[in-house]
């Protein structure tokens, strides 16, 4: 394998619910940080970990995008969400969506329309250009993880508008009416972007990369397959960053973990791309990303 060593396998300890005893009952959802104040964080975090970083342009750009997010969320709010089938999620991913992300589409072009660079203005035209049918059916794939290369460019600002529409509605929804999932973002069915492991407790929240949903989920067991026994974790070595891969050998996938206590700044959109070379190692040994990010978009994700 060139370049950088993976650390690992290391066997797993004991499948467990974290957290119970003095901690007491384990919340499934964490409190909604509200949208605008969600993409000025993950804009901060973009910023502070550009400097430096061999893909310092690219989180820079994210940066000023999720600035820009940030303006387009304080300004359009949480719109009313169009009702879904029975049993589906508060705001699915899957069902008809509110016309608020076309309009945070176009307050995000509009505001990234002095980007320096051809490429990104080539992008931001050719959003522009394109009739609204043809922009949400490639909206939609960004949501469903399936990119043609063709529209790799565009991309991360579809993504982007959808993420201010789903993460201000997100905000609105009760915490306590949202029922538990077996798979897929509670609130919004999207697939979760990461798994974040906080500090001294050690509980694992997965994190919607759509809505900025967060749900409990026990550690030490595979998001698809639920169980631990054929689990290793992995990570770059040497590297000082917080991820670190959950890899199943049962189902040939993977889910990074983010750990709080090795970078307690961590935002985890912002991390899971600045993390990007333990991504390239995991997919040489030919293991599926089960994490979705509408930020770090490649071509059939």
């Amino acid at each position: 394998m060139s370049g950088e060593a993976l650390a690992g396998p290391r066997p797993p300890a004991a499948p467990a619910l974290t957290g119970g005893g003095d901690l007491g009952p384990v919340p499934y959802l964490r409190p909604h940080p509200g949208a605008a104040a969600a993409f000025q964080a993950r804009a901060a975090r973009l910023a502070a970990l550009a400097a430096g970083h061999a893909a310092g342009d690219y989180l820079a750009l994210l940066s000023r995008l999720a600035a820009a997010q940030a303006r387009a969320a304080a300004a359009l709010g949480g719109a009313p969400w169009p009702a879904g089938a029975p049993g589906a999620p508060p705001l699915d991913v899957a069902g008809p969506w509110p016309a608020a992300w076309r309009d945070a589409l176009a307050r995000l072009l509009d505001d990234l329309g002095g980007e320096a660079a051809p490429g990104v203005r080539a992008a931001l035209a050719a959003l522009r250009a394109a009739p609204a049918g043809a922009l949400e059916a490639r909206a939609r794939r960004v949501a469903a993880g399936a990119v043609p290369a063709a529209e790799l460019a565009g991309a991360p600002f579809l993504g982007a508008a959808l993420q201010v529409a789903f993460t201000a509605a997100a905000a609105g929804v009760a915490r306590e009416g949202v029922a538990r999932a077996d798979a897929g973002c509670p609130v919004c069915g999207a697939a979760p972007a990461v798994g974040v492991v906080l500090g001294d407790d050690k509980l694992r929240y997965l994190c919607c990369g759509l809505c900025a949903s967060a749900w409990h989920h026990t550690r030490v067991q595979c998001v698809l397959c639920r169980s631990a026994a054929r689990l290793s974790y992995l990570e770059v070595e040497g590297a000082p960053g917080p991820a670190r891969a959950e890899a199943c050998d049962a189902c040939q996938a993977w889910l990074k973990l983010l750990y709080v206590e090795r970078a307690p700044r961590l935002e985890p959109l912002a991390d899971d791309v600045a993390t990007l070379a333990l991504d390239l190692l995991l997919a040489e040994r030919g293991l599926a990303r089960l994490g979705r990010n509408p930020l770090l978009v490649h071509a059939g994700a």
